[in-house]
């Protein structure tokens, strides 16, 4: 709701409760705890989702990242993923804060400065197959807080494209 900011987090300043909160991972999750609970609490809170998705050279980035879960059964819990799956669980749940999901693409760094073109073909290179480590660690947090198997059951299959 409006003004009520995660115990795992700190304000920003300044911090006027009638005004929409901004929850940046980097400004706001505090030294020595955990980051799950702070971006789960965050997500809880949050009405607008907006992570930060690239694809770098050298497959580095947030999307680039992912291209190598399902290469030779290689799986890992892979926290950007975690975190979209939970946004928009979240977002399809009755009563829940978060009200929207809305992801901004950047390309790699271009030289002399800014941002060059998101390389879009490079989605392709998604897994058709969901990565288990990810959607196992994702369907826990849902129980925990109290959603129903139902949408636990329908993120354990969500593949890594999807």
């Amino acid at each position: 709701g409006w003004g009520i900011w995660p115990k795992s987090a700190k304000k920003p300043v300044p911090f006027r409760p009638e005004e929409a909160k901004v929850f940046l991972g980097k400004d706001c999750l505090l030294d020595g705890q955990s980051w799950l609970a702070g971006v789960v609490q965050g997500l809880v809170a949050s009405m607008t989702f907006v992570p930060l998705l690239s694809w770098e050279e050298g497959d580095q980035g947030s999307l680039g990242e992912l291209s190598r879960i399902g290469i030779d059964g290689f799986d890992q819990v892979d926290n950007v993923l975690l975190e979209l799956i939970l946004a928009n669980a979240l977002r399809d749940e009755p009563g829940a804060a978060c009200l929207a999901v809305l992801p901004v693409i950047v390309g790699p760094a271009a030289e002399g400065g800014g941002l060059g073109p998101f390389p879009f073909y490079k989605l392709a290179r998604l897994s058709e197959e969901p990565s288990r480590a990810t959607n196992a660690r994702a369907a826990a947090i849902l129980r925990q807080l109290g959603l129903g198997e139902d949408k636990v059951q329908a993120v354990l299959r969500l593949s890594v494209k999807q």
